[in-house]
């Protein structure tokens, strides 16, 4: 039996409303996943290069200061310094010398202060007579003291460093010990 042609056309009719009604749901559910991944992903990332930056930043300062403290004496305490009253507002101030490169020169001074800016949440590096730089910023807490409670004094700093991006924030702290120089040549 042949069908006419009005009943192909009947049965050719389209979508109903129940059948775009479950397509346009499913669409919904579809899209909302993919923005959730891209949502988590973006997220992820921004966390990642949170922790990337603050690491680096406790990272610069340490190599910087390894060898400012390889050339200095212990820093004088001025009324803090100790484990229970580490200095937070005070300059960390090494003085030392530095040998030139010739056989026939003698040392010269050397001085180094350390300085946080804790309203612009840098730590500046000066060594005098030249200009300051910054070694480490977004540093949200910095404090030093001298143990000399072992052999040889040992210079602790405590540094929090913290980086925001995006919705995230991440911290990261960091107890450094530098051994600096015991007598002076």
């Amino acid at each position: 039996m042949k069908r006419s042609r009005a009943d192909r056309h009947r049965h050719q009719g389209g979508f109903t409303l129940i059948e775009l009604l479950i397509a346009t749901a499913l669409g919904v559910l579809v899209l909302s996943a993919l923005t959730s991944i891209v949502l988590t992903t973006t997220q992820a990332a921004g966390t990642a290069n949170s922790r990337i930056e603050a690491s680096a930043q406790v990272r610069n300062f340490q190599l910087t200061a390894y060898d400012d403290f390889a050339l200095a004496r212990p820093p004088a305490t001025l009324g803090c310094g100790t484990h229970d009253d580490p200095c937070t507002t005070q300059d960390l101030v090494l003085i030392g010398s530095r040998m030139p490169n010739t056989t026939t020169g003698t040392a010269a001074p050397y001085t180094v202060t350390y300085t946080w800016d804790d309203h612009e949440t840098n730590l500046l590096r000066h060594v005098a007579g030249l200009s300051s730089r910054v070694v480490a910023s977004n540093v949200t807490a910095f404090a030093w003291y001298v143990d000399s409670s072992g052999a040889h004094p040992t210079v602790v700093i405590d540094m929090t460093v913290t980086v925001k991006s995006f919705s995230t924030t991440y911290s990261e702290s960091q107890t450094l010990r530098f051994y600096p120089r015991v007598t002076m040549p």
